[in-house]
């Protein structure tokens, strides 16, 4: 009897466990493939974040805002993984919808092209700078919910953030391309 009540008092905490990160998979996952450039390791980087929530649900259970909270710790892995990747030279993969992307109208590849330049600039960026310029230009969160993300001071954020659109912007005047870049800067 006594393992039968196990059973689903554990069965019950894998359900809420899944019910309570359900709605944030899908954004997970986006601010994975913005940290990494690559889907490959955005997968690998949100399933070890998954992992690791499942294996210590009992700081889960603790947690009051969750949403910052999700977007710390896969701050935390992302520059974990990177620590732990330092001396390994990644190559950005092009994702298969963008090269079919590139025979659409010539709006689009001209789009097409900038995303890939911006995704190759991303890259160039220290892990902190890209975590920064991905959680705010493109997630579009405020600088204090980065603050409280990223467990941060705001000035700190606010220099970070200066810097690695400076390192951007440099990146993309110096690419060769048919396109005038400037006009997106």
């Amino acid at each position: 009897m006594n393992q039968v009540l196990s059973f689903f008092k554990q069965a019950n905490k894998e359900q809420s466990f899944e019910a309570k990160l359900a709605p944030y998979i899908d954004l997970l996952f986006k601010v994975a493939y913005q940290y990494t450039g690559t889907k490959s390791d955005a997968e690998d980087l949100t399933q070890d974040l998954l992992i690791y929530l499942y294996e210590n649900q009992q700081k889960l259970q603790k947690v009051e805002k969750l949403k910052p909270w999700l977007m710390r710790c896969l701050y935390h892995k992302f520059i974990d993984n990177c620590r732990r990747n330092k001396n390994h030279n990644q190559v950005t993969e092009l994702d298969d919808t963008c090269l079919e992307n590139l025979a659409a109208h010539k709006n689009d590849y001209a789009q097409t092209i900038m995303n890939q330049q911006i995704v190759v600039g991303l890259q160039t960026l220290s892990p902190n700078q890209r975590a920064v310029v991905s959680l705010h230009d493109i997630q579009g969160h405020s600088l204090t919910e980065l603050a409280e993300i990223l467990d941060k001071p705001l000035g700190t954020l606010k220099s970070d953030l200066h810097r690695a659109r400076a390192k951007l912007k440099n990146f993309l005047k110096l690419q060769p391309s048919d396109l005038d870049l400037r006009q997106y800067l």
